[in-house]
């Protein structure tokens, strides 16, 4: 008897032209749309192999302190990636122009100096800057190390590479997470199924069957989930084929979708199984969804959305969109886990819900 309602609610589904534009057509235009709009502001940042920078010393002769500044920057630039060359007697704004160098140093007497930035690289006349900075720390822990000791230390600039999330573009972006979004609104894919059940009256005959009220939950869910899961697929192959959007790992990437849209079912049929009534169903599951997905960065995102990180982490698409773009990007996630847990919570809660909701009407006669 399952089995029978589980093929006739699949074939409700399958005849309405509403989930074939909610679910496959709707999201190809929104990752269009989208990932036009945020393309630049997503576009990576390729930095310059090498930095240029030059120099002079415009007290003729540098002294000790100025020679030794002037030796361990020349060090510490060879190892750093900058072109350091010496400009003697040149006019430092007008060599930076015409040699299109990141900045310019002026030493003076007693380590002093002064840098010319180049307006047009300040990113990278800052780590030139910097690289000065910290040579110029050293040598005043250096100077107060020598008066305490008659043997000179050494100096070492110690270098360490940071931890950060490799960069993705807006098309990877947004043909991941719209994908994760619309298959949250997978309530309205089995809208044909309670509106024949409305009109038919075959809800009631169906109690009257002597099925359990989880066969009854189960001829619903599993229909839904499995056209939505088939509808988000062919969006995914879509999008590949038109937009090249890089999905990382993905035998895990498609679990996870899953497993998403299954907790989206179970969420929508919790809402149905309680108010009985579609139209309040969509409007609460809409709403819930909207803002879940506004905190989760469906719109805006999560990497530039100015939304505290507290309310990030209530939403949990926010964990599946995070999931699904750092596999996307770098090959693992550390969200992997959470996106998982979170939508099996949900899956298995909303339904229990589900499930207690319809016996509750049984038992009251409804």
């Amino acid at each position: 008897m399952i089995r029978y309602l589980i093929k006739n609610n699949i074939k409700l589904m399958m005849r309405s032209a509403t989930n074939t534009l909610l679910f496959i057509v709707t999201p190809i235009i929104l990752i269009a749309l989208l990932s036009s709009a945020f393309g630049d502001l997503m576009e990576k940042y390729e930095a310059k192999t090498d930095i240029k920078a030059g120099y002079k010393v415009d007290a003729g002769e540098p002294d000790r302190d100025t020679q030794f500044l002037i030796d361990i920057l020349e060090k510490s630039a060879k190892e750093g990636g900058v072109i350091l060359t010496e400009y003697s007697g040149a006019d430092p704004e007008k060599t930076v122009r015409e040699e299109e160098l990141a900045g310019f140093i002026v030493f003076g007497e007693n380590g002093e100096y002064t840098i010319y930035e180049n307006g047009d690289r300040k990113y990278e006349a800052k780590a030139l800057e910097y690289m000065l900075s910290s040579i110029e720390w050293r040598m005043v822990q250096t100077k107060k190390d020598l008066a305490k000791s008659s043997v000179p230390p050494e100096i070492h600039l110690k270098a360490e590479k940071a931890e950060f999330m490799e960069p993705i573009s807006a098309i990877d972006y947004y043909g991941i997470i719209e994908v994760v979004y619309f298959g949250w609104c997978a309530i309205v894919c089995g809208a044909g199924i309670f509106t024949a059940e409305k009109k038919y009256h075959i809800g009631k005959k169906l109690k009257v069957s002597g099925l359990s009220e989880v066969s009854l939950y189960l001829a619903k869910f599993i229909p839904m989930l499995l056209v939505v899961s088939v509808s988000a697929l062919i969006t995914t192959g879509i999008t590949i084929v038109l937009f090249g959007v890089h999905w990382g790992s993905p035998a895990l990437s498609a679990l996870i979708i899953v497993l998403s849209v299954a907790a989206a079912t179970a969420f929508g049929l919790m809402f149905y199984c309680i108010f009985q009534n579609i139209v309040v169903t969509i409007i609460g599951v809409f709403a819930a969804v909207w803002v879940a997905g506004f905190w989760g960065g469906s719109f805006e995102t999560y990497m530039f959305s100015s939304h505290p990180q507290l309310l990030k982490e209530i939403s949990p698409i926010y964990h599946i969109n995070r999931a699904l773009t750092e596999l996307s990007c770098m090959g693992h996630s550390n969200y992997v886990g959470n996106a998982v847990l979170c939508c099996m919570i949900i899956m298995v809660v909303c339904s229990v819900i589900a499930v207690i909701a319809g016996n509750i009407r049984r038992r009251m006669g409804e």
